[in-house]
């Protein structure tokens, strides 16, 4: 029965699909501009080579089995790329998955380069499976960036890593309002800043969870852990922990019933969902509520007292939820926010959106030991933590201290306790940047909400009216087209050079949630936000009737930001930007899940400066450059210290297994086959140590989501043990252990058959009480199979250039997407 249901429910998503099938992006041939000579390839190279492996094999993330995820270069997260400012980098990309893909480097402003922003369907065509291709770019503005997919869901899938670029010589920075004793000690450790990914993680593949959202008709947001570098554990609470740590709002959102064992809003919650027909039957148990312990590893960084400071930088590639982080019985210094330094906030607490890049110090004047890292969920959606462990050098503490100022939702213990918070309103850019003060030359009015007139509860919309689809990844770059010959729309906006643009954000309430809204290209300034309705037709006609609602003096100045949230009413947000970068570039919601749904718009920035593409770009460039992706954080200078990025000197050769292990962080990984093509530095020539990973990273502040704190008990050790308060304890340390990315099944005309009760296979089994429902999806061919018994049947074929996969048809069938 579970399994007819769920194949009637893809049946209908097909014809659904069908009526949406129109190429949406195809361009007539006298659209497409000529390109010109071979620019990139016409000198020989000296910038930096740096080359990642893209593979699909099992993860391991919380010890409860593997599933199927994207791994660069052998592991997940990928290996960190440290630059400096006027450094290019010859970033190459071996797809070996065997679908499409394309890399954006997130925050890169690409000045001269906006064929290298690596997104499909507006600066490049897709990288085909089994092909590889180069992006050339210089970096412009020193921070904390990273490098993802922007193709489909697969950010999600673990295909993202970390960019640092340090600063010029004599370029200005905050550290003297920091410690002006120790201004010496804070660049070193500036220099040496860790990555620390946080994120949402999920039993489920992207197309296993996309599937589940089209077959229940429901807009996901529930987690199973949140991880730290690839690590963690699942933790479940008791119905009574749940309900002391919920807050006020919740009783009345779910109609009494409260959250799920899972910690989750449930699937039926009108405020969240929207007034949809939802399929819950179809809908797998484990989604929402059953909640299945397990224990992983658990994410270390390691750091030296004798240093005296320590810098990490926090990394959010999460796929729906936004994220709160603090370090037990330590205050953190935020010094750099969304690639650029800022005015230092000492605080207890940061707020990481989606997409965000939060830069902290941390002064090591503790008692020598191990301290927790809480990274707890900031929404209402769910109430969850996952934790990791800074470990002083010397200490030999078996569990870390946990916080004395929050419980296990990441709240306040008491009505009495004091938590400061970063406030990314007040984030004033360092050295400072002017903005703008008269009234723009164009304005954009955007109205985020789920897309109404339509069926789907998973669609969203940035613009109001319209949903940006998912197809649009497999046709002919918008770059590559004369913009005289693309009409504006509801999702497509022209601007020129020199412009300056106010964006105008509404959140439609009656429950507005906050979304991290990214800008490709150049940075904007955050300049206003507020609660109820934007009434007027202007910024200038809105400064006319309050100027104190906006900042023109010192406003945060970022790639990315996130809007209001509110329980009763809607918000607004205005962005302000000035027209930089010629390109075509995206405006979107960097909640994957929002994204994929729709909420994104084309702007086609300076069409009266319109660039001409190489003709050579993407091609593999010969290059004379020498690689720092050698650099260890341990040591005091990149060009003294052995290869940990897992890949050789020069970029290319055999690398040292997953980067989410030792290395200074001292994380523990599995060490498993190194990827590359050819000799390079590494340990033999397939099977390599950890001992050159790097470490993970971190994620930006968002804005206030509405949750209120509560005061039940219930935290969890980092370890992956429970407090008092729970009932049964764990224990996990670092170690390290053999990557196993071994598999029970075959390939069969595309498909992945293996195994349903392998999870190495990324077979998933669900029951609902009416018989089970298998779904055998494969991301990495974008074929999808769901049947009760093993024989798996095949709905589409792998994805390329001519063929589409079950992914992008069930893309077709939605015109919406948000955070």
């Amino acid at each position: 029965m579970a399994g007819s249901r769920f194949t009637s429910a893809i049946t209908f998503l097909s014809l659904a699909s069908a009526a949406l099938a129109a190429p949406l992006t195809s361009a007539n041939s006298a659209n497409v501009l000529e390109r010109r000579g071979d620019d990139i390839c016409s000198a020989t190279s000296d910038c930096i080579p740096f080359t990642i492996e893209l593979t699909w094999g099992g993860v391991d993330a919380t010890g409860a089995g593997s599933r199927g995820a994207i791994l660069t270069n052998g592991s997940m997260p990928g290996p960190a790329l440290r630059m400096k400012v006027g450094e290019c980098v010859d970033f190459k990309v071996i797809n070996n998955l065997e679908v499409d893909t394309g890399v954006h480097f997130h925050g890169i402003q690409q000045t001269g380069t906006p064929w290298a922003d690596g997104v499909p369907g507006l600066s490049q065509y897709a990288i085909q499976a089994g092909d590889t291709y180069m992006y050339r770019w210089t970096a412009d503005e020193q921070g904390g960036y990273f490098y993802h997919s922007h193709y489909k869901g697969q950010m999600m899938d673990g295909l993202y890593g970390a960019i640092f670029v340090s600063p010029s010589d004599d370029e200005e920075t905050p550290f003297s309002a920091i410690d002006s004793s120790a201004v010496d000690k804070l660049k070193l450790a500036d220099a040496k800043t860790e990555p620390i990914f946080i994120s949402d993680w999920s039993k489920y593949t992207f197309d296993q969870f996309f599937a589940v959202e089209q077959a229940g008709n429901v807009d996901i947001a529930c987690a199973d852990a949140l991880i730290l570098n690839g690590m963690g554990s699942q933790t479940c609470l008791s119905r009574d922990q749940i309900t002391a740590l919920s807050p006020p709002p919740i009783a009345k959102l779910t109609n009494g019933a409260g959250y799920t064992l899972k910690g989750c809003l449930p699937a039926n919650t009108p405020a969240t969902q929207g007034n949809f027909t939802r399929n819950l039957a179809a809908i797998p148990a484990d989604v929402y509520d059953t909640c299945t312990p397990s224990t992983g590893k658990t994410f270390t960084l390691n750091v030296d007292q004798a240093d005296g400071y320590a810098a990490m930088t926090f990394i959010s590639p999460s796929g729906f939820a936004l994220l709160k982080a603090s370090i037990a019985g330590h205050k953190m210094w935020v010094y750099n926010y969304n690639g650029h330094y800022v005015t230092p906030q000492k605080v207890d607490q940061i707020n990481v959106s989606n997409g965000d890049r939060v830069s902290v110090f941390v002064k090591l004047d503790q008692a020598v030991g191990d301290y927790q890292i809480q990274v707890s969920n900031l929404g209402l959606n769910q109430i969850i933590s996952g934790f990791g462990t800074l470990s002083y050098k010397g200490s030999a503490a078996t569990k870390a201290t946990s916080s004395s100022l929050l419980n296990y939702a990441g709240n306040a213990l008491s009505n009495t306790t004091t938590v400061v918070p970063f406030r990314a309103a007040k984030a004033a850019p360092v050295p400072a940047v002017a903005c703008n003060g008269d009234a723009a030359d164009r304005t954009f009015f955007f109205n985020i909400q789920k897309l109404s007139n339509q069926p789907d509860a998973y669609r969203w919309t940035l613009q109001g009216k319209t949903a940006y689809d998912m197809s649009r990844d497999d046709g002919t770059p918008l770059l590559y087209q004369d913009p005289s010959t693309i009409e504006e729309s509801d999702i497509v906006k022209k601007t020129n050079h020199g412009e300056w643009v106010d964006i105008i954000m509404q959140t439609t309430g009656p429950l507005a949630q906050p979304h991290p809204i990214h800008k490709h290209a150049n940075k904007f300034f955050m300049i206003g936000q507020g609660s109820g309705s934007f009434n007027w037709s202007s910024v200038a006609e809105a400064v006319a009737y309050n100027a104190s609602m906006f900042n023109f003096n010192n406003p945060p100045y970022v790639d990315g930001y996130t809007t209001l949230a509110a329980e009763s009413s809607s918000t607004w947000t205005v962005f302000r930007y000035q027209v930089e970068v010629p390109g075509a570039w995206f405006l979107h919601c960097h909640m994957q899940t929002h994204f994929s749904g729709g909420m994104a718009i084309a702007i086609l920035d300076g069409v009266d400066k319109w660039p001409s593409v190489p003709s050579d770009a993407g091609k593999v460039c010969q290059g004379n450059g020498s690689s720092n992706s050698t650099w260890n954080p341990s040591c005091s200078c990149p060009a003294a210290c052995p290869a940990n990025s897992g890949k050789g000197p020069d970029g290319t050769g055999e690398g040292n297994g997953p980067n989410t292990g030792s290395s200074s962080s001292g994380s523990s990984t599995d060490s498993g086959k190194a990827s590359g093509n050819a000799s390079g530095s590494g340990n033999g020539s397939g099977s390599s140590s950890n001992s050159g990973e790097s470490s993970g990273n971190g994620s930006g502040s968002s804005s206030n989501s509405g949750e209120s704190s509560g005061n039940g008990s219930g935290s969890s050790s980092s370890s992956g043990e429970s407090s008092s308060n729970t009932d049964s304890s764990n224990s996990s340390s670092s170690s390290t252990s053999t990557w196993d990315s071994s598999s029970t099944g075959s390939w069969e005309n595309g498909v992945w058959v293996g195994n349903s009760n392998n999870p190495s296979t990324g077979d998933v089994t669900s029951s609902n009480g009416e018989g089970s429902t298998s779904y055998t999806p494969n991301p990495s061919t974008g074929s999808y199979g769901g049947n009760s018994t093993s024989p798996i049947k095949t709905f589409t074929g792998a994805a390329s250039s001519s063929n589409v996969s079950l992914f992008t048809l069930l893309a077709l069938a939605i015109a919406a997407l948000s955070l």
